[in-house]
């Protein structure tokens, strides 16, 4: 009742493999920035980062990811200790808390704090730490330990899913982890064998509206049309992963790089605001400038074929409303 429409899906990949990525794109100071704690900085970033509709900081025009890299980046320089596993058991679940507001808030006043559901991201940092402790020495280098460059991803996935931040079993956090990592430079894992793509909500929602996933169930349709909230989006999530896996295959590209397309193209040009239908984006700039060269933006980059831009069916598509902390 719930498929990947493969035909559609092989169309979407022919205009990826088109793209060209701006390097400045991977060049972003979260990525290069030179510190001993960057790979934990990664780690605890993707750990917390699920369901941030309401995190902003409006003066810095931050929503979301982008303003949780800044927060990240501002906390690795000026509060370290909050990425040293050892230090951070030393905390209490409020501890950690009021440490960590500042970091995410307008002008570092914890009062402005925009991260939400602090108890439950405080509980997965400290489990985090603990286990990082516990099976690591305190260091997630030593997950990496030696691997030779090409393996099974399952190699780095069966570790992770140790912490409860990562065990969402279609591996999202974990595989942007392993992207972040790789687009760091600091373990080289393109030639990663089995990766699942990564998937959350902003993805879901474009392949959705573009076809490349179809709903069957009449019921479950129009709860994602009305945006009414379910209790399992695991079925969609894997036909979506499904869809995804065609798009990288026809595209000729990693499938790492479906994030850098999907992801920003669904927080900005199909979001809320449609660029199909609105001729303007969600953002300001768009996001998918930021990762892809376009010579022109005034029309979507899948408009041609995208089902969404013709009717108004899949155009009222919403990405599952679930409570999870899996993405």
């Amino acid at each position: 009742m719930i498929v990947a429409n493969k035909i559609q899906s092989k169309k979407i990949g022919k205009i990826v493999k088109t793209l060209e990525f701006l390097p400045s794109f991977y060049e972003r100071e979260f990525l290069t920035i030179d510190s001993a704690l960057k790979m934990e900085m990664l780690f605890y970033s993707v750990g917390i980062c699920h369901q941030t509709y309401h995190l902003a900081n409006p003066k810095l025009n931050l929503y979301g990811w982008d303003f949780l890299e800044y927060g990240f980046l501002d906390l690795m320089k000026n509060a370290p200790a909050l990425l040293d596993s050892a230090q951070i058991l030393k905390l209490s679940q409020q501890q950690l808390i009021e440490k960590i507001k500042p970091f995410f808030a307008q002008d570092n006043n914890p009062e402005k704090c925009t991260l939400d559901r602090l108890s439950e991201r405080a509980d997965l940092w400290l489990d985090m730490a603990k286990i990082l402790q516990k099976h690591f020495d305190g260091k997630i280098e030593k997950l990496f330990g030696g691997a030779p460059e090409a393996q099974e991803a399952e190699d780095f996935y069966k570790p992770l899913r140790l912490f409860e931040a990562y065990s969402d079993p279609l591996q999202k956090k974990s595989s942007f982890f392993l992207k972040l990592v790789s687009d760091s430079r600091l373990i080289h894992l393109n030639q990663l064998k089995n990766v699942i793509p990564i998937m959350d909500y902003h993805m879901q929602r474009v392949l959705l509206r573009t076809g490349c996933v179809e709903i069957k169930d009449e019921k479950l349709k129009s709860a994602l049309q009305l945006r009414t909230p379910i209790s399992d989006d695991t079925a969609i999530r894997q036909a979506c992963i499904e869809a995804m896996r065609i798009i990288a295959d026809v595209s000729k590209m990693h499938i790492f790089k479906m994030n850098d397309v999907f992801y920003t193209l669904g927080r900005s040009c199909c979001n809320e605001t449609m660029l199909c239908s609105h001729q303007t984006c969600e953002k300001t700039p768009c996001s998918l400038t930021r990762a892809i060269r376009l010579e022109h933006h005034d029309s979507c980059i899948f408009q041609s074929v995208c089902f969404g831009a013709k009717n108004e069916t899949y155009r009222s598509y919403w990405q599952p409303i679930v409570n999870t902390h899996f993405y």
